[in-house]
Parts: C-alpha cells; structure tokens; sequence
C-alpha cells in the first residue's frame, strides 16, 4: 500500500466513524504518514505508516498516556484497554475495526 492509498483509507474511514473528529495530518512524506484524530481535547488517535517497512501503528491517548492500541513492531499485537502495557499476539486488524473499537472504548470513558 503506498501512502496516497493509505490516507484515502484514512480519511474516508475517520469521515464514516468520527465525523466529529479533527484531523491532524502531522507528517506525510513519500514513504511515511503520520496523523492524529482528535476526538477532544484531552483525546486522540495516533496513527503513523510506513510504506516501506509496512509498520502501522494506531494508538489511543487520554491524558497523554495510551489507553490501548494496535501495532506491527516486530510482530501484530495489540494493547488492550485497561492493560495496554501489554503485547497481546493477535492477527493484523482492519482500520475500520480498530477506529470502531476505539471509538466505543471512548464512549465507556465518557
């Protein structure tokens, strides 16, 4: 997947699920994107990929700590909520589960 690919996905997923959310494009350069999705201002989702080395990385922050997320450093694992200093093995999730998740975990918080 290439970069241009990789934010149309981005964006046409964060337009369905968060429509409410502002996006932040931090970085996009011909091999990497980086972006944040703020949900409040205490909230995000961090999403970074590189299209060389495939790595994904998709983070929940509250607080400016990570409430759970998903990433392929060295193998797919998530972090759960609730215990997200933990590296769960699991196989690689499609965005728009990952952001449908995150989205509910922030509805719980509410």
């Amino acid at each position: 997947m290439t970069v241009t690919e990789f934010e149309k996905l981005f964006s046409k997923t964060i337009q369905e699920h968060l429509p409410e959310a502002s996006l932040e494009i931090r970085e996009k350069r011909g091999t990497i994107f980086e972006a944040k999705v703020w949900l409040d201002e205490e909230t995000f989702i961090e999403v970074y990929f590189n299209s060389l080395t495939e790595r994904k990385n998709y983070t929940l922050v509250r607080h400016q700590q990570r409430v759970m997320g998903y990433d392929n450093y060295q193998f797919w694992h998530r972090h759960p909520f609730g215990e997200a200093q933990k590296h769960i093995p699991c196989n690689e999730p499609a965005f728009e589960e990952v952001i449908a998740e995150m989205r509910e975990v922030v509805k719980l918080k509410d």
